[in-house]
Parts: structure tokens; sequence; C-alpha cells
């Protein structure tokens, strides 16, 4: 199986996930329940006061500031809290709440030492010792928060939340088979919790299995439905689960040798795969980079082609047969096909054509057989189909492949023009992506709880230092270059209380964009078609703007990211992706290969060029290797993207440098997808300082060329 320590996915995800992963702040007294019923807090007047102008006293005191914890009032519940310690100034309980306040407000060194002489009082806290573990975790002092949560559960072994912060710990520190034992405890503990099903996704990501039981099947399927988890994070798992059954491996085995001679029952097999729901899931969601997986699914696809030419209509493995169909509409047909096989589909779309002209029933067979060739809404009769009834699984391809098409279509007026695009390069960008919108998503990660910009960069993993930062209340925030909306939904979920402006130059992806945001109820995002190079004349400001992988697709990123700079807050903060020379010359490669071939951009060519890349990888050749390892490779428009786009910039940390001191930005930090090399540079520089200088950063990344995984994705301020 081969190694997938490069591939990519976007790293906003990754640490959109980690967020999710915020450690569990218990605030409830000792040993009551998680479950239990609590009193709302005082309503507050409009003044902010309670109704009662009483000093708070007597044994109740606790209690009153724990609802006022509990309901987001700090303040209040830290004034009560120490009250009681003026008065008591033993009381474990009071103690150990105003250390999760200060955990709560970013200040990890004064949690833990409010918390840790709770625990001198009472050893046995195991609440105390929890969240001591939070705050050691803030730190950076993973091994002790480690111990922490360990001694909470010596203490208290159904605790949950401390199954599932040891569980958060040992994914940090690399240990993901004991991460993920600690998370499938917690789920036992308490399914209903969100938090501990992202958990699990979490440690799962890159773990492989060696024996697979049907609880595990249906708990990886069950993660698949969950809205705080993005299916590529799933991939590995999922496929490393099915090879362990017997069955899958043997119809992998046959399927994927690409031997002609090999004969099966099409029939036969898509009722075989029909029996594993988890993998009819997963290839309807996502593309799978996995190159057996695609040979597989690639035969599969010529067998059913042929059976159905052969007249067999034996609808048997229609759920399989439908899931591929949904599969390759949603790789954008990236897999090769013989001549044999274009002639075959054109002879099948005009027997439906046919049959639909007589009125005649259209076997459900030729509708997946046809859509795992070419999208069903490129049909002038594609209405047609629309208006018969279909079963399920029928139902779910018609409705993606013709009619949410058409709701794209129907929403491009909707979209403001919010510039002109008259630049060349933006033209030549805007066509690409009008012809293949970027990504065609199906499902994404979404925050499980939105928080304001300081917490979420404060927070764990980023541990930024943002010195007197304040979060705006309600942040204004632009999204320049938003593709096909999952950037900018993501942001939505991430922040609270913020209105997003998502811009991009492509009207196809930004209908795209519109329609899975109204899908998903989200009322908070305008979108607009514009040129970054133009939006000097938006005359707005804004508090946060995220700009990842667009500058570096523009003809001057300098010019463009100073657009941006100008349209920024005094203050405000701006998170930037920008590709890496050093960590990108296996496209560097790539991109000389299609040069020496001459592929152009067009749906042949880049199908050819795949194949010319995977034969020269299996010949041995690391560069083209590594591109396969690309969860990019496995779909149309993102291999366009990564490997054909008219335009292109790299850039090295030095020069990165230089701009931020030109631009006036101060460098926050990096947002690192591979925890596996932060713990590395942090070994070498245990200054906390040092993780926010370039120079150390660009000795580092010369020894170690995939830290970055072809992109930087950093953090900076404006000044």
């Amino acid at each position: 199986m081969k190694s997938r320590c490069c591939r990519i996915i976007p790293v906003k995800l990754y640490f959109l996930i980690r967020q999710i992963w915020k450690r569990q702040i218990m605030t409830r007294k000792p040993g009551s329940s998680s479950k239990k019923s609590r009193k709302k807090p005082r309503r507050r007047s409009s003044k902010g006061r309670s109704r009662s102008s009483s000093p708070v006293s007597g044994a109740n005191s606790i209690e009153i500031a724990k609802r006022y914890h509990q309901s987001g009032d700090l303040q209040k519940a830290e004034e009560i809290y120490r009250s009681v310690l003026n008065r008591d100034p033993l009381n474990a309980e009071a103690l150990h709440l105003l250390g999760v306040i200060s955990y709560q407000g970013g200040k990890n060194g004064i949690a833990v030492d409010l918390i840790t002489k709770a625990l001198d009082i009472k050893p046995d806290y195991a609440e105390a010792h929890n969240n001591l573990g939070n705050a050691l975790h803030g730190l950076g002092k993973l091994d002790e928060a480690a111990a922490s949560y360990r001694r909470a559960l010596e203490i208290k072994p159904d605790y949950a939340e401390a199954h599932y912060n040891l569980g958060v710990a040992l994914q940090d520190l690399g240990e993901l088979d004991e991460a993920f034992k600690c998370h499938r405890r917690a789920i036992v503990l308490n399914p209903q919790n969100d938090l501990f099903w992202s958990g699990l996704a979490g440690s799962l990501e890159t773990l492989s299995f060696t024996s697979v039981d049907d609880n595990l099947l249906q708990d990886l399927l069950f993660l698949l439905e969950r809205p705080t988890v993005h299916p590529a994070y799933l991939i590995q798992p999922i496929i490393s689960a099915l090879r362990c059954h017997p069955g899958f491996s043997q119809i992998l085995e046959v399927a994927s040798s690409g031997k002609p001679e090999i004969g099966i029952a099409y029939g036969d097999v898509a009722e075989q795969l029909s029996a594993f729901p988890l993998f009819l899931r997963i290839i309807g969601l996502s593309p799978i980079d996995d190159l057996e997986i695609e040979r597989m699914l690639t035969f599969l696809r010529h067998a059913m082609l042929e059976e159905a030419m052969a007249g067999e209509r034996d609808e048997k493995g229609l759920p399989f047969s439908a899931a591929l169909a949904l599969h390759c509409f949603t790789n954008e047909y990236v897999f090769p096909e013989t001549g044999e096989e274009e002639a075959a589909v054109e002879h099948l779309q005009r027997q439906i054509a046919t049959l639909l002209e007589k009125e005649q029933g259209v076997p459900p067979s030729f509708v997946t057989t046809l859509g795992a060739y070419r999208p069903l809404y490129r049909f002038p009769w594609a209405q047609e189909l629309c208006k018969r009834e279909w079963a399920g699984n029928i139902k779910e391809v018609i409705e993606r492949q013709i009619s949410e098409p058409q709701k794209e279509r129907s929403l491009c007026s909707r979209i403001l023009r919010l510039t002109p695009i008259q630049n060349s390069i933006s033209k030549s960008v805007r066509e690409q992506y009008e012809e293949n919108p970027y990504p065609r998503w199906i499902k994404t990660g979404l925050a499980y709880k939105s928080k304001s910009i300081g917490a979420v960069l404060r927070g764990s993993p980023l541990r930024f230092d943002l010195g007197d930062y304040v979060s705006p209340e309600s942040p204004e925030i632009l999204v320049a270059g938003c593709g096909t909306g999952q950037h900018a939904l993501i942001t939505a979920s991430r922040f609270s209380n913020e209105r997003v402006l998502a811009v991009d130059l492509s009207l196809s992806s930004l209908s795209y964009a519109l329609r899975k945001t109204n899908e998903l109820g989200f009322s908070n995002i305008e979108y607009a078609q514009g040129d970054i190079m133009e939006l000097g004349d938006l005359g707005r400001q804004f508090d946060l703007i995220e700009c990842a992988g667009v500058l570096h697709h523009l003809g001057d990123p300098l010019a463009g990211w100073r657009v941006l700079v100008d349209l920024l807050q005094p203050g405000g903060l701006m998170q930037v992706g920008l590709y890496s020379e050093t960590a990108r010359q296996h496209i560097i490669s790539g991109r000389s290969l299609i040069s020496e071939k001459g592929y152009t951009a067009s749906s042949e060519d880049i199908r050819r060029c795949r194949q010319c890349i995977i034969a020269k990888a299996e010949d041995g050749n690391r560069e083209m290797a590594e591109i396969w390892n690309i969860l990019d490779f496995f779909s149309l428009s993102e291999c366009r993207a990564l490997l054909f786009h008219v335009q292109e910039h790299r850039f090295t940390l030095p020069q990165i440098e230089e701009a931020l001191q030109a631009l006036k930005l101060e460098f926050l930090g990096f947002e690192i997808r591979d925890q596996t090399a932060l713990r590395k540079f942090r070994k070498s520089h245990p200054n906390k300082r040092a993780l926010t200088s370039l120079s150390l950063w660009h000795n580092f990344e010369l020894e170690n060329p995939d830290t970055f995984g072809g992109m930087y994705q950093f953090w900076c301020k404006k000044l």
C-alpha cells in the first residue's frame, strides 16, 4: 500500500477539524451528571446588570457563578469566584473554576497555578485533573497533559471528557493507535456528543487497520454523515478497513489487475460490492486517492458498459452502479477510457434518447452506465429523465447530475458583479475555472462551535501570540478567491457573529458555492464576482481577510497582496496561502513533463498526462510518485489546477519575509498540518519565539522539504 505522507488535503480544513477538537471544559459541580438540567441564568437588563442588585453570598455563590460561567458571562462568574475565595481561600472548587476561566482566556500559566492549588487541597478532584490537562496542553506540555488526563481517569474511569481529551493529547504526540482507542471509549460513554465523533475522525486520518469488525465499519459509516467531518480525512482508514474484509479484498485484487483477459460477471460483482455501504458512501462523496481503487473502478465501469451494450439489464447491483456514477461525476471523469468505450457511450446515449422520444421505459442500468462516463445534464433530453419516477439510488444520480447543475445555472443571475475583469491573466484564470469549477466538493467539515477570532487564533492548536488584539464583536470578513464556496463556509462556521464577503473570478464556481450555501442554511455569506486587482475601489474595510491559494495565480502577487492589505483595518488580521518553491519541486517536474509532451489542458490530455505520470512513477520516478500521492491528482479540475494552471508563482520564506516587511505586516505563525514536523521543529527550537522566526523555518524547510505540503499557510497582522 502506498504511503500517504505527501498527500495534500486543504490545510484550512485540517485546522478547522483540529479547532473542533477544542478540549471540553467542565464547569459543573464535581460528581454531577453532564445531562443534569440546570437553571437558566438571570436575565440581564439592557445595561447588562442583573435584576437583583444585592451582593451574592452564602452557600449558593458557587452555583450562581457557574450559571454565569455556563452562559458565557465570564466576568461576572470571575467576580463571584474571587469573592468566594476572599471569604474561603481554600475553596478548591472556586480555585479550579477560576483556573478554568483563565484557561478560556488563553492564560494557561495562571490556569495551571490555580488548578494546581485546587488539587493540593483536593487531590481526588477528577474534573480539576482534566482541566489541568487542558491548561498544560495549551502550554504545549503534552506529556504532562496526558498524565493529568490519566489521573482524572484513575479517579473516575467513566469520565468521557477525559477519555476524549487524552485522545487529543495522544494525537498531538503521534500516538494515533492509543488516541483512537480513547476516542472510541468516549463515544461508548456518550455517543451523542458530536465533539467526540470529531475527535475520532481526527485520530483516524493516517491510521491503517490490520483487522476489522462490524462495529468499526458502522462507526466509519456514521462518521461520514457527521457535519463536522470532511470525507477526505476518512479515505485512508476506510479503504484500509475494507481491505481487511476478505470479500472486498478479493474483488479488489481481481478487478484492479487491469488484465483484459480476466472475465467477470459485472452484475455479480456489483451485487457483492453493494453489500458494502461504507464503500458506496465514500466513493459517492469524494475522489479516492488510491491507484488500486481507481483501477478497480475503471475496470468495473468498462464491464458495466459492456453488459449494457449487450442488452443485459440485471439490476441487482444497482446500488454500486449508482455509487460509481456519482463517483465519476464527482471526479469529473478523470478515469482513462478507450476509443471503443467512447463509441459505445455515444451509442448508449442515442438509445436513451430514442426510448424517451417513444415514451418508453429507460432501464436504470442505462442511466447509471451513461452517468459513469458523461455528466447527464449535458444531454438535451436530460430534463425528461427528471420527470420520471426513480428508485432511491437512481434518484440521487438524477439529482446530482441534472437537477443540481440546473439550480446552479438559475442562481448565476443572482451573483453580484462587484468589479470588472479586465486583466488578461485574470481573464485566463477565469476561463479555466468556468470550464472546471474548483473543487467539485459534496460535503465539507464545518465547525462544531463558532468562536471569536481571538479565541480561535489564541486557542489550540495555533496558540498565536496576538498581543493586545481585541476580537471585533461582529467581524467583517473578506474571502478573496473563494472558488466553489468550501473556504467561505468553513470561515462562516469557524468564527462567531461574522459577515462574509466571498469573491471569485468564476461565475460557475460562485453558482456552485451559492447552491451549497443555500442547502446548508447559511445566511451570513454574500458571493460576488470580482478581480482582486480591482478591489481597491470597494470602499470597505475588513477585520479579517483570508486569501489562501490565490495570490500565486495573479500576474503580480505582491501588487494583489497590497490591494488586500489596503482593505484591512489597522490591527486587522490576514490569512495567506502561497506555494512553496522548496516543497513544490515535484510539481515543477510534472509541469516540465507536460511542456515536453505538449499536453494541453483538455480533458483528454489531462487523462493522458495522468497515465504518463503513473507509468513513470511505477518505473521508479520519485517525483512522479510524489504527484500521485496528492489527492488533487484524482479529480480532473483539481488535477488541472495542480499541474496545468495558466499562471503560477512560487515563493521562499525569505521572499515572504521581505514582502511582509514591505507591506507592514507582522508575522503571527503558520498553520501546519504535519504535526510530526511541528514537533520536530519545537524540539530543535524550544523557545516559543522561534515559531515566528521565518529564517529558522527556512533552514528547517531546507532540511525537511515536505514540511509545508506544497503551500505555506500563515497568519499576519496589519501594523
